[in-house]
């Protein structure tokens, strides 16, 4: 009765004690403090000599610490717990999340024993208690006590029971802390922020940076770096030994150096200590840096680019870890910021300088269209805007020599006339490499062309100089010779290349305006010495301008013609459409034939020469009128001659033709005279020459569409012999071999005019003849293609070139340099008479290999 008595007490005595640990912890946010409270309570409460606590942050490190010992509680002793969560026994607890009792610590493996310890045979008994909260461990609560076998199983009931409590306590405190910290960051980078915001001086701002980093970050020195021409020069510094006198002080950027490694990576780096890293190259100027241990390099970043490296500096190894590194760039970004702000002001101030200095020079350089004017204008502005003794300017003329148009300055009126090849002197060099240039100290350069300044007297000392173009080409350089300060920087480069600019342009302008000038009084020239009538007009076709040829030959005056509709006049007429004018683009261009009434009853026929010139925005439509009455009047003799001769001569060929027929019929079988040959000779003349009296005939009623096909039913591969035979006497004469042959198969008879393409072939098939050399071959093809029959004649003569292919079709039109002769009429008419059937015709030749006729036939 008296043991469950007491295991009640004990029981009521332990809520008492989680009830009053429960309420106290709860009363803290103070992490330290929470823990040595911790600590405090837990060995009272079980009568422990020694312990320690720790806690975890989500990366599974110590964050913070306790250990308590002699009756007293000692804080911030992280890094010496650290080997117990990587070794002992607080390691085991976390990995197992599990509670355990070790009444012996010399039989238990998990318990990392120290070398004195294992020296002097100590034994001791641990208790040992993860810490949870919302289901992750944030620390381990350890107790010790000499005595072996001092805890019991209750002991760790108990110890486990408070540890629910302080691993909720805990983590509070632990948020509460990063909270703060998290509070103190944001309110230092609003401090910085407000003096980026009130500074564009980074003299001002990095200082104060540097100060604020150091409120959320331990270091014992730290310093940022701004890139300069490759190297890093320091900016601002604290923490050394007389950092001021630090300030403007360089390090190299080198990939191998420490530093160099951070601007070419772009990343931070973070080193244990920099003692035994690879590129730590510390400066003797910089005193204690052999004491640097700990070290984080955070590169500043604009627009991705490298500008500068913050360092934060520790003398104890391992000092820095990722949390740290990840607050050092966050400064180094504000670091960046303030360079980036202070470049950007200082490249506004000296843009709007040089955009100053342009905007005046384009309005004097603009200021005229004479070109000697404004080449002196553009020389006397560079000399005012970039401070220099004298300038001068060369352009390229014909044979690629550049000639000094212009000079202002010493030995002006001596440099004027002065020609240099291309790629002579360095202005030669600039023309021929289209690279402006600056010569700091021209003797030096052996470029530089001396002859000139012995001859004008004058002595050059550094120079400038810019290629000018206009529209990606050269056309001369421009000189800026010796610069006051003695050197020109690069924004002054570009000046004297948007002067340059300009003169390209105002150069181009004069010239322009000059060439437009004489191109008017030319065109004034060329529009009233014509002889033809030109009339100028609106879209509308209201008549702006006329020659003088145009009055006379309309009849009216120019005060008569001026507002009057010139639609009236040029109506079309005989041949061609007259276009929509307001559809017309600019350059567009017409023509047609027009036949009306003249002013005196007189019949006028002429041709209309239609084209759009718009000059300027406004659009204009200029009309030529070529009179064309003696040309009509010549085509109707021709065509009337044409067609006497033809049907005269149709009659008494016929006649020949029968006679010979009767001729050959009477003719005796033996023909003892050998008269026959002589007969056959005839009789295949007289069949070509009707065959061309019919194509000829035939020619004219295709072109106008009048022709009639006889179509008859045709077997196409027994007609395509009969022609072959027929042409067969005059090839074999030549030497020529002759071949047909039918890839077609059977064909259905095709209604055609038979007579009208048997010409067609036996045309194709002389043509060949005719230009095939002696010993060649002549291939006659039938073939089907697409729904169509296609006949093809091949040679082995010299072939068509490319150009002559469709030209060939036109009506008397003949290769040049051909030795055959003829019209030029016989594939006019086969073009036309293939036509007419549905077909069309088409020549292949890889000349000199010979060339090959095709034409379809619809089946």
């Amino acid at each position: 009765m008296s043991t469950k008595s007491g295991n009640r007490a004990r029981a009521r005595a332990s809520l008492e004690l989680l009830y009053s640990i429960s309420r106290e912890l709860a009363a803290h946010l103070d992490l330290n403090a929470l823990l040595g409270r911790i600590l405090e309570l837990t060995l009272e409460s079980v009568a422990a000599f020694s312990g320690s606590i720790l806690v975890i942050d989500e990366r599974g490190r110590v964050a913070e610490g306790s250990i308590a010992y002699g009756g007293r509680v000692h804080n911030g002793t992280a890094a010496q717990l650290a080997d117990t969560l990587e070794n002992g026994l607080a390691g085991w607890v976390v990995e197992h999340r599990k509670a355990v009792l070790i009444p012996s610590t010399r039989d238990d493996p998990r318990w990392m024993r120290r070398v004195r310890e294992e020296a002097k045979g100590v034994t001791r008994s641990a208790i040992s208690v993860p810490l949870i909260a919302r289901t992750r461990v944030v620390g381990v609560l350890t107790l010790v006590h000499p005595d072996e076998g001092h805890f019991q199983p209750e002991d760790l009931e108990l110890l486990q029971a408070i540890a629910e409590q302080a691993g909720i306590a805990v983590e509070n405190a632990r948020l509460f802390a990063a909270e703060q910290q998290r509070r103190r960051f944001a309110s230092t980078l609003q401090e910085i922020a407000r003096s980026l915001n009130s500074s564009l001086d980074p003299s001002t701002v990095f200082p104060m940076i540097l100060d604020q980093l150091q409120r959320v970050v331990k270091f014992d020195s730290a310093a940022i770096f701004v890139l300069e021409d490759q190297t890093l020069r320091l900016a601002a510094a604290k923490g050394f030994a007389d950092a001021e006198a630090l300030v403007g002080t360089s390090l190299p950027a080198d990939k191998d150096t420490l530093m160099g490694r951070v601007i070419h990576s772009r990343h931070p780096v973070v080193v244990d200590d920099v003692q035994g890293a690879e590129g730590w190259l510390p400066e003797p100027q910089y005193q204690g840096a052999e004491k640097i241990r700990g070290w984080i390099g955070a590169p500043l970043l604009v627009r991705d680019r490298a500008v500068g490296v913050l360092t934060v500096d520790s003398h104890t190894r391992g000092a820095y870890g990722e949390e740290q590194v990840e607050v050092v760039t966050a400064f180094a970004h504000q670091a960046a910021t303030a360079v980036a702000n202070a470049r950007l002001y200082e490249q506004s101030r000296r843009q709007m300088e040089a955009m100053v200095a342009l905007a005046e020079t384009a309005r004097v350089v603009t200021a005229s269209l004479d070109l000697d004017e404004v080449l002196q204008r553009i020389l006397s502005q560079t000399i005012r805007t970039l401070n220099v003794e004298a300038a001068s300017l060369a352009l390229l003329d014909a044979d690629g020599m550049l000639e000094f148009k212009a000079a202002s300055g010493s030995g002006a009126q001596s440099m004027m006339g002065i020609r240099l090849e291309r790629g002579k002197g360095i202005a030669g060099w600039v023309a021929e490499h289209d690279e402006p240039i600056f010569v700091a100290d021209v003797r030096r350069d052996p470029r530089f062309y001396g002859a000139v300044d012995e001859k004008i007297g004058f002595q050059t000392q550094s120079l400038a100089c810019v290629p000018i173009r206009v529209q990606d080409q050269i056309i001369g350089v421009l000189e800026a010779i010796n610069p006051a300060r003695g050197k020109m920087d690069q924004q002054e480069i570009e000046i004297l290349m948007g002067i340059a600019g300009l003169a390209g342009t105002a150069i181009s302008h004069a010239r322009l305006f000059s060439e437009t000038q004489a191109a008017r009084r030319r065109y004034a020239s060329l529009f009233e010495d014509s002889i033809d009538p030109i009339l100028i007009t609106d879209l509308r076709g209201i008549v702006a301008d006329a020659n003088q040829r145009a009055q006379s030959f309309l009849g009216l005056s120019r005060r008569e013609l001026i507002g009057q509709s010139i639609l009236q006049w040029v109506a079309p007429g005989v041949k061609g459409e007259q276009p929509n004018l307001a559809d017309m683009q600019a350059g567009d261009s017409a023509s047609y034939e027009v036949r009306r009434q003249g002013p005196q009853g007189q019949e006028l026929c002429f041709e209309v020469y239609l084209k759009r010139i718009d000059v300027g925005d406004e659009p204009f439509m200029q009309w030529i009128l070529h009179d064309v009455a003696e040309r009509v009047a010549l085509d109707k003799l021709r065509a009337d001659l044409t067609s006497m001769i033809f049907h005269d001569l149709r009659s008494p060929l016929g006649n020949v033709i029968s006679s010979l027929e009767v001729m050959d019929a009477s003719l005796e079988q033996d023909d003892p005279l050998g008269l026959r040959p002589v007969l056959s000779v005839a009789q295949r003349s007289s069949r070509r020459l009707s065959r061309l009296i019919d194509s000829l005939l035939d020619l004219d009623r295709l072109e106008a569409g009048k022709a009639h096909l006889y179509r008859v039913q045709v077997k196409l591969p027994e007609l395509l012999q009969e022609a072959l035979e027929e042409v067969r006497p005059i090839a074999e004469a030549k030497g020529h071999t002759l071949a047909f042959e039918n890839q077609a198969g059977e064909l259905e008879p095709l209604e055609v005019d038979e007579s009208m393409i048997r010409r067609v072939v036996i045309n194709l098939l002389e043509n060949a003849v005719k230009y095939t050399p002696p010993g060649g071959s002549i291939a006659l093809s039938l073939a089907r293609q697409d729904g169509q029959v296609r006949v093809g004649v091949s040679d082995t003569g010299p072939g068509i070139a490319l150009e002559a292919r469709e030209r060939i079709f036109e009506k008397f039109a003949r290769l040049e340099g051909g030795k055959a002769k003829g019209l030029g009429l016989g594939l006019a008419f086969c073009r036309l008479a293939v036509e007419a059937h549905g077909g069309r015709i088409w020549v292949e030749s890889d000349p000199p290999h010979g060339a090959t006729f095709y034409f379809t036939l619809p089946l």
